[in-house]
């Protein structure tokens, strides 16, 4: 039978472990309660005692936790986000909470706080404040992903040991909806990341919003300037005074995830500049993506002190990386193998691939400009090679589809087994005039799949 005095100090324990800034969160979560609990002769049971006592008021309580669906048309966004958890108590000056009204007018208010002297009076103080105004397509973007987002509920996420966040939502008639969570929520509707898109829109990197900005940083950006002088001694003179004739070079390539662009420019010399855009969705931000920003550009071997300098050349290069939290990252050196990042190599090889998968386009391809159209007298001659041999063999085609660089279908041998082979060369030629005799050439059986074509690269051609 327990005692007022063993509740007394059941009560008394408990609420200097929870007032305790230093305890260690395991201490609070575990069994360690539990096991209190169960020596008082306490037992939990989710609240299925207070349901059957005072059912009404048990009732209410599973009404409020249902989902909240937002009705009407949003007028106001009030976010509140608290990243404060069980652990070490944060320094006076260390940032712990945000709040962010947003109207749909574009007004934005934002207010950051400090710890303060929390641990005292139990308040923060405010550290920094901006009032900003955003454009209308800016502010109908965030309005509109909130209301199709939080119209349909929205998945709660409730975590211990983490902050969290209080969001009302305030439609045009004056009703306000309540949504809170952990802030490790990840809403995305339609693709679009709602903690990103209000970084993005407000040009706040350091933005909690619901997911406390914790995910791992991404490459947004980088900027590539290569400079390079050359020195160029002429036979004759320039004049009295000028020994040399200066080469000045310089190329530069800016890689944009929010354009989806990558801008290649050379400055070749006085009023010859060279300049190539690439624009491709989602391709550029997925090159950029792929890189890890932790280590990107870390590490730079160096020269040693003695490496021959040429007094007539120099090449030198700087590197600018924007990350999406807003952080930036400038690496400068001379451009050589021990003066970049160790990584260059790997980088740069994949931007190179990915801007000459795109090609010169078909303006410059002799194999467009200068192919001859069939007539209907014309019989098909495709050369092909076997991955076993160098030499070319000729077969007829009946399927004009087929291009060089396809994969065919033959019989071989005087067994006529069946052979994949590659296509180098294709020509239409009149019956009187075929390179191989009609009776003393085989057909074409037809093209293989891609993943044919890919077990014949695999199999050494």
């Amino acid at each position: 039978m327990r005692t007022m005095k063993q509740v007394h100090d059941f009560a008394t324990k408990w609420m200097d472990k929870f007032r305790d800034q230093k305890i260690r969160y395991i201490e609070l979560v575990d069994h360690f309660m539990a096991d209190d609990c169960a020596a008082l002769g306490f037992q939990m049971d989710c609240g299925h005692a207070f349901s059957e006592k005072y059912g009404s008021a048990a009732n209410r309580c599973d009404e409020l936790d249902n989902t909240v669906f937002f009705t009407g048309q949003l007028q106001k966004i009030r976010l509140v986000s608290n990243r404060l958890c069980y652990g070490h108590c944060p320094e006076p000056d260390e940032e712990v909470e945000q709040h962010i009204t947003i109207n749909s007018e574009g007004r934005v208010w934002f207010a950051a706080y400090v710890f303060g002297q929390s641990c005292n009076n139990g308040r923060h103080e405010k550290s920094r404040t901006e009032n900003l105004k955003l454009a209308k397509d800016s502010t109908d973007k965030i309005f509109s992903a909130f209301t199709a987002y939080f119209s349909q509920g929205y998945d709660k996420v409730f975590a211990t040991d983490i902050g969290d966040w209080d969001m009302e939502l305030t439609n045009t008639e004056g009703k306000t909806y309540k949504f809170r969570g952990s802030l490790c929520s990840n809403f995305e509707e339609n693709g679009t990341d709602l903690s990103n898109l209000l970084r993005d829109s407000l040009n706040m990197p350091d933005l909690y919003a619901f997911d406390g900005n914790s995910k791992l940083d991404l490459v947004k950006r980088i900027e590539i300037l290569y400079h390079r002088i050359t020195k160029i001694k002429p036979k004759v003179p320039i004049s009295e005074t000028i020994e040399y004739a200066v080469w000045d070079y310089t190329e530069s390539m800016v890689i944009d995830s929010d354009s989806d662009t990558i801008e290649h420019i050379q400055n070749i010399g006085t009023g010859c500049s060279v300049t190539r855009t690439y624009k491709v969705e989602d391709g550029v931000k997925s090159l950029l993506e792929d890189l890890d920003v932790r280590t990107l550009f870390r590490h730079i071997e160096g020269n040693p002190e003695d490496v021959f300098v040429d007094p007539l050349e120099s090449r030198d290069y700087s590197i600018r990386v924007l990350t999406q939290k807003g952080k930036e990252k400038i690496v400068q050196g001379t451009y050589d193998k021990k003066g970049l990042p160790d990584d260059w190599a790997e980088f740069i090889r994949s931007v190179f691939d990915f801007l000459t998968f795109y090609g010169w386009g078909e303006i410059m391809d002799p194999s467009v400009y200068g192919k001859i159209r069939r007539t209907s007298r014309d019989i098909i001659y495709c050369s092909v090679t076997f991955e076993e041999g160098y030499k070319n063999y000729y077969y007829i085609a009946d399927d004009d589809s087929i291009e060089v660089g396809d994969f065919v279908l033959v019989p071989a041998g005087k067994d006529n087994h069946e052979a994949i082979v590659k296509v180098v060369k294709k020509e239409y030629f009149p019956e009187d005039g075929v390179p191989l005799s009609l009776d003393k050439t085989k057909h074409i059986i037809r093209k293989r799949p891609s993943d044919a074509n890919q077990l014949y690269l695999e199999s050494g051609s």
